[in-house]
């Protein structure tokens, strides 16, 4: 099968009309589309995805409602933070946008005990899970909670989003698709076309693009970042 491309951007980012636009339009090309809502604790993103959840606390917007505007472009995934969550009312506001699934990158590394609880919940409302693993992650830990994601796998190869720290991105992800069960998507502060190429090399089966798309949104509209998603894709597919 083709590698597939998973676009995020934070609910609302950099305003509403411009995220509204250019969701809609990313879904032609984007396989997955991930919707960041803002968290108070954003423990694993980089400089980028924090400074775009500050921008969008400013504005009044409700996300839920935002969300709604977009969910029928494509396969959209909501993600947050289960940190001070109150997960059942979040998962019922969740459902009613039409998303298709949840992403709680935290899950595995701070809410460990809670993921028969966690995932049991999501599909309760008729949504499906993904589920995020770091490098960190024991192979026992990640083999087991591969075996719950009902959409994809997300696997994390750097700490945090858009901060380059020298990995081996191959070895990385042929690590965990040595261990994962189901469809495998790298992701996590992937630099370049170059890096991309290694995630596909070691197995994955798509990738996960976010900081260096939403710079472009930000600094250069609309138009340059649908551009960009566009030779992404293409590049992406290629591969």
């Amino acid at each position: 099968m083709m590698p597939e491309l998973v676009i995020y951007n934070t609910v609302g980012f950099p305003d509403p009309d411009t995220f509204t636009e250019f969701i809609r339009g990313a879904g032609r090309y984007a396989d997955v589309i991930e919707l960041g809502i803002p968290p108070k604790f954003a423990k694993y993103d980089g400089p980028t995805i924090r400074k775009s959840y500050a921008v969008v606390s400013g504005n009044d917007s409700d996300y839920f409602e935002l969300i709604r505007n977009v969910s029928s472009c494509c396969k959209t995934v909501a993600l947050s933070y289960l940190d001070d969550l109150d997960l059942e009312p979040f998962l019922n506001k969740i459902r009613d946008t039409g998303v298709k699934a949840v992403l709680f990158p935290d899950l595995l590394i701070d809410h460990m005990h809670e993921l028969d609880y966690v995932t049991t919940s999501v599909r309760g409302k008729s949504l499906g899970n993904v589920i995020f693993v770091s490098p960190s992650v024991p192979d026992s830990i990640m083999r087991s909670a591969s075996l719950v994601a009902d959409e994809f796998v997300y696997l994390g190869v750097r700490p945090t989003t858009g901060v380059q720290t020298p990995i081996n991105v191959t070895s990385v992800v042929k690590r965990a698709r040595d261990i994962v069960k189901g469809k495998l998507i790298a992701g996590f502060g992937l630099k370049d076309n170059s890096e991309i190429a290694q995630a596909i090399s070691g197995g994955a089966d798509g990738v996960a693009i976010g900081t260096s798309i939403m710079k472009i949104l930000e600094e250069r509209g609309t138009e340059e970042a649908l551009e960009a998603t566009r030779r992404l894709k293409e590049y992406v597919g290629s591969l």
